[in-house]
C-alpha cells in the first residue's frame, strides 16, 4: 500500500491550516486588524459601533479586552481569551475576525455550546456576503476559518445521529489538505452509518484513513471490505498499537491465523513487547486472548468511530508537534463524544504542556470510574497535584485509586510519589505492591526503581538483587545495565564484568551522557586514564551542568597531573550541586579543594 507521499503531504498541509487558524489568526490582515494603531483595531471598533449607535465612543473597557484576550491566547489560556471577547458588545463580536477567534477560542477551551454558536455565526456573515455580493475584507478575513465551523457544525450533527446533514457539513470544507486527508478519514463512518457501501480499495491511502475504513467496514457489516482492508495493513510495518488493531480485528472476526500471522511479524520488530507477547501467548495455548476495551471502542457506533477518528487525527498533529492544532482536533472529537479512550488524556497534556495546570487538573478530574482513562487519569491528577507542592492530595488520590481498581501501574506511580519526596520506606513498600500485582515481565521496570530506594536505605545487596533480576527481564535495556554497572564501578567491584556492560549500554545509547560518564568512570578505576578523560570530557560535553559528571572529570584530571583544570571541574561541581540533594558530594568535594587530594 503506497501511502507515504500523500500522508506526509497532507499532514504537513492539514498542521499548517490549523496552526495558522489557532495560534495565528491575527497575522491575517493584522495591520488593520488587530494593531491598536492609525487604522487599526481601535478604529474598526469605533467605526462599526459608531454606526449604528451615534452616542457611542470608544472607552478603555473596549482596549483593555482587546488586550488582555491578545494576551491570554498568547498564553494559550483559551477561556480567559474567549471571556474577554465576549464582555465586547455584539456589533463587535459579529465582526467576521472577531468571530472567528471566539470560536476558536470557544473550541481550545472545550465550550462547545458557544463554539457553535459561533460558528453558526460565521455561516450567517457568510450567507449574507453572498447575498449582498459583499467581498470586502471583513469576508475575506474569514479565510480557512469557515472550514473550521464546517467542522464545528458537523461534529454536532454526528452528536445528535444526522449522519446526512453531518456529510453535508463535512463536503463543504474546501482546503486542499483537509480535502485528502481529514474528509476520506470522517467520510468512512458518515457513509457506514447510512448504510452506503464502502470503498475496498486501499492504495494510495494512508495508513489512519486505511484503518478507519476498515473500522467502519466491520461495523457496518460490510466484512468483505473490512477483510481485504486489514490484510493489505497486516502487509504493512506497524508499531505495536498499530499491529494490535490489525491482530483485534482478526480475533473478533475468527481470523486466527492471520491475528498469529500480524504478531508474530511485531513481536520480531519489537521484541520486548509485553502486550503483544501476551495476546500470541494465549492464541498459542488454544485460550481467547483478553484484549483492551479500546481496540473495539469503535463498535458502539459511528459517534464513537467519528469521535475515535479526531483523536487519531489530533495524535498526528503531535507528532509533528503541532501543539495548538492537535488541541482542536481533540476537543472536537470531546464535542461527540468525551468517553473515547485515550481522548481526555490527550487534552490534560496538552494544557500541561502548555502551562495550564488548572485546566489539565479540571480535565482528569472529570473522567469517570467507568471511562477506559479513569485509572491513568487519576494517576495524571496526582502527579500533578505533587508537583505543585501537594504531596499529600496525590496521594490520597492514590491510595484510593489503589483501593478500587488495585493494579501495578496504581502502586507504580504511588511509589514513584514517595521515592519523589524521599520516603525510600514508603516508596519500597509500593513497589513491594506493584510487584505482588504484576503480570507476566511487566513488572522489570517496578525491580530497576525499588533498586533505587533500596541502595538510598542503605541496603545494597536487596539493590543488588533487584537490579539483577531487572536485568534478567530486560537483558539489553541500556538504563538497567548503565546502573548496575555503575555501581559496581563505584564501588570498585566487578569491574571487568562492569566494563562490559556499560559498553553494551553505550552502543545502544551513544550519545547518553550518564552512560558516557559510567564507562570513563570503570575505565578511571582500571587506570585507563588517559581513555576514561577522553569519555568523561565527552560526558561533560553532552550534560555540562551535571556536579557528578564535573567532579568525575575532576578526578580524572587530577590523577592525570591536570591538577589546575581538576579544581576547576571541581569548582563546577560545586557551584551546580543542589545544597540539598548533593549533600555528601558537596561536602567530598569541598576535601578535595582544600586538600589538593583524592581519597
Amino acid at each position: 500500500m503506497d501511502s507515504k507521499k500523500l500522508s506526509y503531504i497532507a499532514v504537513i498541509g492539514a498542521v499548517a491550516f490549523l496552526a495558522y487558524i489557532v495560534h495565528d489568526t491575527r497575522t491575517q490582515h493584522e495591520a488593520d486588524m488587530y494593531k491598536i494603531d492609525k487604522g487599526g483595531i481601535l478604529s474598526k471598533i469605533t467605526n462599526s459601533v459608531t454606526n449604528t449607535n451615534k452616542n457611542w465612543t470608544p472607552n478603555e473597557s473596549v482596549t483593555g479586552n482587546i488586550l488582555a484576550a491578545n494576551f491570554a491566547q498568547d498564553q494559550r489560556d483559551w477561556a480567559l481569551a474567549n471571556m474577554y471577547l465576549d464582555r465586547l458588545n455584539n456589533e463587535v463580536a459579529n465582526d467576521p475576525s472577531t468571530s472567528l477567534r471566539m470560536m476558536l477560542l470557544a473550541v481550545s477551551a472545550g465550550q462547545f455550546d458557544r463554539a457553535t454558536e459561533y460558528a453558526q455565526r460565521i455561516e450567517k456573515i457568510e450567507a449574507a456576503n453572498k447575498t449582498t455580493a459583499n467581498n470586502n475584507d471583513d469576508t475575506d478575513a474569514l479565510g480557512d476559518g469557515r472550514d473550521l465551523a464546517a467542522l464545528v457544525m458537523m461534529a454536532q450533527a454526528v452528536r445528535a445521529g444526522d449522519l446526512a446533514t453531518a456529510e453535508t457539513r463535512l463536503m463543504t470544507v474546501q482546503s486542499d489538505a483537509l480535502k485528502a486527508f481529514v474528509q476520506p478519514v470522517i467520510l468512512s463512518w458518515l457513509k457506514a452509518g447510512q448504510k452506503k457501501p464502502l470503498d475496498g480499495w486501499a492504495d494510495g491511502l494512508s495508513l489512519l484513513q486505511a484503518l478507519h475504513r476498515g473500522l467502519a467496514a466491520e461495523w457496518a457489516g460490510q466484512k468483505n471490505i473490512s477483510n481485504h482492508i486489514f490484510d493489505s495493513l497486516a502487509r504493512v510495518p506497524l508499531a505495536p498499537g498499530g499491529a494490535l488493531m490489525v491482530a483485534g480485528y482478526d480475533i473478533r472476526n475468527g481470523r486466527t491465523e492471520a491475528a498469529r500471522a500480524a504478531l508474530t511479524e511485531a513481536l520480531r520488530r519489537n521484541p520486548n513487547d509485553a502486550s503483544l507477547s501476551s495476546v500470541l501467548d494465549a492464541l498459542d495455548h488454544g485460550q481467547k486472548p483478553v484484549l483492551r476495551p479500546e481496540l473495539s471502542y469503535h463498535m458502539q457506533g459511528v459517534t464513537a468511530g467519528v469521535a475515535e477518528s479526531f483523536r487519531d487525527l489530533s495524535q498526528m498533529m503531535l507528532a509533528d508537534k503541532a501543539f495548538d492544532s492537535a488541541l482542536v482536533f481533540a476537543q472536537i472529537g470531546r464535542l461527540i463524544r468525551n468517553d473515547v479512550p485515550g481522548l481526555s488524556l490527550l487534552v490534560g497534556n496538552i494544557f500541561y504542556d502548555q502551562g495550564r495546570f488548572d485546566d489539565a487538573a479540571a480535565v482528569f478530574a472529570s473522567t469517570q470510574p467507568d471511562d477506559a482513562d479513569y485509572a491513568d487519569a487519576q494517576v495524571r491528577l496526582s502527579e500533578l497535584r505533587s508537583e505543585q507542592g501537594d504531596t499529600d492530595a496525590a496521594i490520597r488520590i492514590l491510595e484510593d485509586l489503589l483501593d478500587k481498581k488495585p493494579s501495578m501501574r496504581v502502586a507504580y506511580a504511588l511509589g514513584e510519589i514517595y521515592r519523589g519526596n524521599d520516603d525510600n520506606k514508603k516508596a519500597v513498600l509500593a513497589y513491594d505492591k506493584a510487584i505482588s500485582l504484576a503480570i507476566g515481565d511487566e513488572a522489570w521496570s517496578v525491580y530497576f526503581v525499588r533498586a533505587m530506594a533500596l541502595e538510598e536505605l542503605d541496603k545494597w545487596d536487596k539493590a543488588e538483587a533487584d537490579l539483577k533480576k531487572a536485568l534478567s527481564l530486560r537483558p539489553e535495556n541500556p538504563h538497567v545495565l548503565n546502573y548496575l554497572g555503575y555501581s559496581w564501578a563505584d564501588r570498585n567491584i566487578n569491574l571487568t564484568q562492569a566494563r562490559g556492560m556499560l559498553m553494551q549500554a553505550l552502543s545502544r545509547a551513544p550519545t547518553d551522557p550518564y552512560i558516557t560518564d559510567s564507562l570513563g568512570w570503570v575505565l578511571f578505576k582500571q587506570g585507563e586514564l588517559k581513555q576514561a578523560v577522553l569519555l568523561l570530557e565527552r560526558a561533560v560535553s553532552l550534560k555540562p551542568y551535571d556536579p557528578v559528571l564535573n567532579d568525575h572529570l575532576g578526578d580524572a584530571y587530577f590523577k592525570t597531573g591536570r591538577t589546575l583544570e581538576a579544581r576547576y571541574q571541581w569548582q563546577r561541581a560545586l557551584d551546580y550541586a543542589d545544597a540539598k540533594k548533593d549533600e555528601k558530594l558537596i561536602a567530598e568535594v569541598s576535601e578535595k579543594i582544600k586538600t589538593g587530594q583524592l581519597k
